[in-house]
């Protein structure tokens, strides 16, 4: 049985969808406490790109206390990884305004870093 973070959320016709996160990592903080990241790889080469991301920032917002890290990576034209700390208000707000057709724009942008 393969299970997995699942964050629903309504697509553009008004359906409901899910993202299935790829990596949750769990890190020890120094008083021996555990916490998980979420780490998911994201993209244009999906038609529901911009939803998925909306969906896992709006996840941030309201679970991101939760976690470590909260960062959707991807891939920009010039081949060096992205990310977007969506537990940055900021970025947050500049992905749930983005009305681009291709969310790269928003890696390639001035509220993500390079990926470390």
């Amino acid at each position: 049985m393969a299970n997995s973070l699942r964050i629903a959320y309504l697509n553009d016709v008004g359906k409901w969808s899910s993202v299935q996160v790829d990596f949750l990592v769990i890190s020890r903080r120094d008083d021996g406490s555990l916490i998980v990241s979420i780490v998911d790889p994201h993209g244009d080469h999906l038609a529901d790109a911009k939803g998925k991301l909306r969906a896992l920032a709006s996840f941030a917002e309201t679970h991101g206390e939760r976690f470590l890290r909260i960062e959707s990576i991807a891939k920009a034209s010039n081949g060096v990884l992205r990310s977007l700390d969506l537990q940055d208000p900021a970025t947050r707000e500049a992905v749930r305004l983005f009305e681009g057709g291709k969310v790269t724009a928003l890696y390639e942008s001035t509220v993500a870093d390079t990926f470390q």
